[in-house]
């Protein structure tokens, strides 16, 4: 393998920790000369995708998503699926007749054009056996509008225990007690008006064996009911004014159980309704915001008063607390009677004092690091421009998002398939208002397909973290070749691709390395968190609870700091072309020397990230809010889930961009703090108002 030349920089001494880098007299920017580094690392990762590809394709070969995936029908089929005596490949969806169960139709029925309000029959009826038409002649719906799997076969079941054969799935002992049958008539499920139907055995207030036919849309093979459909049903049979007179008595119990499904079934409606709002604002006007909010950054004043407002509204916040606080305890002080106990009192004074404290503190750290946040914010400010000269930069994080959404596809194909090898036993659920029951699916796993489990979210934790990491190599390599080259014209927009290609060929085994130990951070988390939730489900030990916290709380910590130096090393080796473990080393000490510099510059970017990042979903979310109230105030339930769901959306979009942003700063100021060491403080590649500031002030020491 051929050695790297030092070409570019080396320290003068031994003392890594001391000694500044020296630039090489041919210096020219990033090494060309590169090779390919830590192919362990590459050859391991290989192996571990090998081995859950092996895995999978055991899988696959052995298991059946479905079981884990299709939904259960009231009495144990799988719809979709022909996994027992009863087939129900034609029959993928479940209609719900209560909150807990429902039957296996062909598809979800919609009722556009077919009643008058385009939204209910409340005369056709979906019940356990199948469909039922009132015999008063008001359904309007063809019979055959909602197709249901033949339930011919529990006609005869009458306060016996139903021994269902569900083939791979075992002997299961389900008991449905008192079902009449499943059969409606026109006292069990109709009444003599739509109020009495809600209350009948059959409907039973959405607790029976029988629901109205409604307007629904699938969702996860599931039929919900659109929000029209619920808010007709509530509103004919007085279901709303009902509820508070059934759930006075056993809130505790079904109440719960039924507000659940109402809110979720109304949150899927409303979802629904609105999804092409959500996806257009989520992904559409989030992303043009996000360009605009890009452009705005390479605004000097708008930047400068931004950084600046960030810093002083922290330390607002900080005074505005301390100020509330001891005016509440002073209130309480005053208050005859006395309204809280004085020790009370006394800790919110002091809680007053120490906001007080950190607020000045604050102050007084601003203006001694005023000449590192200056600092900070020129390398904001030049991050933006290398941005802005590299627009093609942002295809990085889009091919990122390609590659891990193709790899979670395969992985989780490969984990539905692992988790069906479980046996799998029905358990039955009782019915709130009943006294029959439902099934519900259990899952009991062999320690071997534990530890495959294990080692498959080991796999996703690594890869997941492997192509981020590739982004923050791309991305460094890009933004290092522009800050060390003399003639910015000269930068071609296909830098960012040119970058892509060298760290595919050269460092791909340098991001695997970075990469496997924030997986296996990861992986210890999760291993704490299982133990945490076993040793919850067995006992309540609050101090074993207390210190598992604790050290999730540590591990968390080492995962930033370590993401951290990941960050600077792939900079360093973007710049010299050095392997993981040489670039960390040189990029701690890096760090080291300049901690005062790369801590003003890391809270500087945290500031303009985190206000970038809500101020683009928050516009994003207020537009949508104003064009959903304009045009679909009558149509949903509520605004709150699709308003929830487009700020989610069009946050991480926007932090999409930011992240982009995050990483362009701190390889501009790497770039700045070795390009000052190697010429002795005098940054020879900075350019514009960064060299100006260091010219007049004579650099910056840490």
């Amino acid at each position: 393998m051929p050695q790297i030349k030092r070409s570019i920089a080396d320290y003068d001494g031994e003392d890594e920790a001391h000694d500044k880098l020296r630039a090489a007299a041919d210096f020219n920017g990033p090494v060309e000369d590169r090779y390919c580094t830590d192919l362990l690392m590459l050859v391991l990762l290989c192996l571990c995708w090998a081995g859950m590809t092996a895995i999978g394709a055991y899988a696959v070969h052995n298991g059946d998503y479905r079981l884990v995936l299709y939904p259960l029908d009231y009495d144990g089929n799988v719809c979709g699926a022909d996994l027992n005596d009863r087939d129900m490949t034609e029959y993928p969806y479940l209609y719900y007749t209560n909150a807990v169960g429902g039957v296996c139709v062909k598809e979800c029925p919609s009722l556009v054009g077919q009643t008058a309000d385009n939204a209910t029959d409340l005369y056709t009826l979906v019940t356990y056996t199948g469909v039922y038409q009132s015999t008063n002649g008001l359904a309007t719906v063809p019979a055959d509008l909602v197709q249901v799997a033949d339930y011919s076969y529990t006609l005869n079941i009458t306060d016996t225990a139903n021994n269902v054969n569900v083939g791979d799935l075992g002997n299961l002992s389900i008991t449905l007690l008192n079902t009449n049958n499943f059969q409606c008539t026109e006292d069990l499920c109709v009444g003599n008006s739509l109020e009495a139907s809600w209350k009948t055995l059959g409907i039973n207030r959405g607790f029976g064996f029988a629901y109205y036919l409604g307007d629904s849309f699938p969702l996860f093979q599931r039929c919900f009911l659109t929000t029209e459909a619920r808010d007709q049903i509530a509103n004919l049979t007085n279901a709303a004014g009902d509820a508070n007179d059934l759930f006075k008595d056993v809130i505790s119990t079904s109440g719960d159980l039924e507000i659940a499904n109402d809110f979720i079934s109304n949150l899927y409606g409303d979802l629904w309704a609105t999804r092409l709002y959500i996806m257009g604002f989520g992904f559409g006007v989030s992303l043009i915001v996000s360009l605009l909010y890009m452009v705005l950054l390479r605004i000097p004043v708008l930047l400068s008063a931004l950084i600046w407002f960030s810093i002083f509204g922290v330390i607002g916040m900080f005074a505005i607390a301390g100020w509330f606080t001891s005016e509440k305890a002073a209130e309480w002080e005053a208050a005859d009677p006395p309204v809280v106990g004085e020790k009370q009192a006394n800790v919110t004074k002091i809680i007053g004092y120490v906001l007080y404290g950190i607020a000045a503190f604050l102050v007084l750290l601003a203006i001694c690091m005023r000449k590192q946040i200056q600092l900070a914010v020129m390398c904001v400010k030049k991050a933006g421009a290398a941005v802005n000269d590299m627009v093609l930069i942002f295809a990085i994080p889009v091919l990122q998002g390609l590659g891990f959404l193709a790899f979670t596809a395969v992985w989780a194909w490969y984990s539905s398939h692992l988790a069906s090898l479980g046996t799998i036993t029905l358990e039955t659920m009782d019915v709130p208002l009943t006294d029959y029951a439902v099934p519900v699916r259990t899952y009991e796993y062999s320690e071997d397909v534990r530890k495959l489990g294990w080692f498959l979210l080991f796999c996703f934790f690594w890869t997941g973290s492997f192509i981020l990491a590739i982004g923050e190599m791309v991305i460094a390599m890009a933004v290092s070749k522009w800050y060390f080259t003399a003639e910015r014209r000269l930068i071609t927009q296909h830098l960012p691709f040119a970058a892509l290609w060298s760290t595919i060929v050269y460092h791909l085994g340098t991001c695997a390395f970075g990469s496997l130990i924030i997986a296996i951070i990861k992986m210890l988390r999760a291993i704490m968190a299982y133990i945490k939730k076993q040793i919850s489900e067995t006992s309540n030990e609050k101090l074993a609870n207390c210190l598992f916290c604790c050290c999730q709380c540590c591990l968390c910590c080492l995962e930033k700091c370590v993401e951290f130096i990941n960050e600077n090393a792939y900079i360093q080796c973007a710049i010299f072309g050095t392997p993981f473990c040489e670039s960390g080393r040189k990029a701690f000490y890096l760090i080291l020397r300049n901690a005062a510099r790369i801590g003003a510059v890391s809270y500087v970017s945290a500031a303009v990230l985190v206000v970038g990042k809500l101020f683009i979903a928050a516009l994003t979310t207020f537009l949508a809010y104003y064009t959903l109230t304009e045009h679909l105030e009558l149509e949903v339930w509520s605004f709150g889930g699709p308003i929830a769901m487009i700020f989610i959306i069009s946050y991480f979009v926007a932090d999409m961009f930011m992240d982009v942003f995050d990483i362009s700063i701190l390889c501009v100021l790497h770039c700045f703090i070795a390009d000052e060491e190697m010429f002795d403080g005098q940054a020879r590649y900075a350019d514009g108002n960064l060299k100006e500031f260091v010219d007049k002030h004579g650099g910056v020491d840490g």
